[in-house]
């Protein structure tokens, strides 16, 4: 009976030892330890797909034709659609100074795998936007700033249909 006791308690020690020990901070590595993916672990141009939402605010420190002089602010909401292949297009309404401007865009996009990018807007304005921007959630969203000296802007941006 007592043999019996001494190899229960023994094999019982094991089994706690596989199975709890692995998930200390000081594991044990008989076993596997199995992460989930994050979901930001890499992206491409093809984690901007589909319609977005845009929201943008800042401030057009030059001068623009027919618009008020600068310091203008500018606030900007926007439907966008991206291919997932480096190209997207869209309209939206922009105000500058107070001046509201309906718009419609093309443009192009590249996507690094660290989840940050560059894309470039051609507007019917005639202006050519140069934004760079970071990725988040798998392209759920990305956040852009304006790269080119025209204005100080950020724009978030939102898929639709999440």
């Amino acid at each position: 009976m007592k043999r019996t006791l001494t190899v229960l308690l023994v094999v019982t020690t094991l089994a706690d030892l596989l199975v709890f020990a692995p998930t200390g901070k000081k594991s044990i590595p008989f076993l596997p330890v199995v992460h989930a993916q994050d979901e930001n672990s890499g992206c491409s141009l093809t984690s901007l797909k589909g319609p977005y939402a845009v929201e943008g605010q800042g401030t057009v420190v030059v001068q623009l034709p027919g618009l008020p002089a600068p310091p203008a602010p500018l606030a900007e909401s926007s439907l966008a659609n991206f291919n997932g292949a480096g190209a997207f297009s869209g309209h939206g309404t922009v105000s500058i100074g107070g001046a509201a401007l309906n718009t419609t865009f093309t443009g192009t996009y590249t996507v690094n795998s660290d989840c940050t990018g560059n894309l470039t807007v051609n507007t019917n304005l005639g202006l050519t936007i140069q934004e760079a921007f970071v990725v988040i959630g798998g392209g759920r969203r990305f956040i852009t700033t304006e790269t080119d000296p025209l204005a100080v802007v950020e724009r978030r941006v939102e898929r639709l249909g999440d």
